[in-house]
């Protein structure tokens, strides 16, 4: 039976998602609520319009096109109503200007595994592949596991990006398929989990253990550093040491937040967490100094690998 899965997007040539150039396959639905997300079209499994009104050239097509009237005019501007749309994207399909984007769809392996072997070549050269993201991957097992089998039929390396709160088993059956695990430890105190990630802090952290004695590929750790949440010397420090413990870490990344998503809440009706802020590049430094101490460091943008120096 063909599998079919639920994503919003898939990006080619990406550079930060794992080795090389890679395609990378954004999943859609997580259960996890980290008020700084930057993709918060991937919360929800079922498809969202966004709309950007600098964008709308006034046509009224999408009115004629929405049978449920969630479309209207309120003080002479444009705007959705949410709870009549239900996502069938029928008002997208009429907006030639790209006000209005339909962000999740349904979509076979073979889909998804047309677009990823267009790009083939460009794996090949630079040591890339595919990295399933999202979202929240593991939430959908079954068509990730047949996306990563059709995959390493072409002989791809094979990647995850994962929060790690689902059952471990969903992780398992995928662990054969992959060469590289990028697992998120968004924080170590049990209030940051319960403030601002509003997930399961005992199974991300036991999960990651037990991956730790599963894997045997790449395994990558990754913490967003967000002001003011977790970018402390204590929350650094009590991650990079948990982690010092594990016996096939590859590395450690700690990637700065970045207000980049607002306009994707905007488009979305959804409301934008103002509070967050970016540690500046010195604190991002000493951060990774401190981390150092316990595990290797890696870091994307200024391109180098850093070994620990316990």
């Amino acid at each position: 039976m063909c599998q079919t899965g639920t994503l919003f997007d898939v990006q080619r040539f990406a550079v930060h998602d794992g080795p090389g150039i890679r395609t990378t396959v954004f999943f859609k639905g997580c259960n996890n609520r980290c008020a700084w997300c930057h993709n918060p079209e991937s919360l929800l499994v079922r498809p969202q319009i966004e709309f950007y009104p600098d964008r709308c050239i006034g046509c009224g097509k999408c009115f004629a096109a929405c049978a449920l009237g969630a479309h209207a005019l309120r003080a002479g501007a444009h705007s959705i109503d949410r709870a009549k749309c239900t996502g069938c994207g029928k008002c997208a399909e009429t907006c030639y200007a790209s006000a209005l984007t339909l962000k999740g769809y349904r979509a076979t392996v073979e889909q998804i595994m047309e677009q990823i072997l267009a790009d083939k070549p460009y794996y090949e050269q630079s040591g890339g592949g595919v990295t399933l993201s999202g979202g929240e991957p593991a939430l959908q097992p079954a068509f990730a596991r047949e996306l990563l089998i059709a995959c390493k039929r072409e002989g791809l390396h094979t990647a995850i990006q994962t929060a790690g709160n689902v059952p471990f088993e969903h992780l398992k059956e995928l662990l054969p398929h992959l060469d590289m695990v990028m697992y998120d430890v968004k924080g170590f105190a049990p209030s940051v989990y319960q403030w601002h990630v509003h997930g399961d802090r005992e199974r991300i952290l036991d999960n990651l253990h037990r991956l730790d004695e599963a894997f045997t590929g790449a395994l990558a750790v990754r913490t967003p550093v967000v002001g003011p949440v977790n970018d402390t010397q204590e929350e650094i420090g009590a991650i990079a040491r948990m982690l010092g413990e594990l016996k096939h870490l590859r590395y450690y990344q700690l990637m700065p937040y970045h207000a980049l998503g607002k306009a994707k809440y905007d488009a979305l009706d959804e409301a934008f967490e103002e509070s967050y802020y970016t540690p500046s590049p010195e604190r991002m430094t000493q951060l990774e100094d401190l981390a150092a101490q316990y595990v290797t460091v890696f870091n994307y943008t200024r391109g180098f690998l850093r070994p620990s120096g316990k």
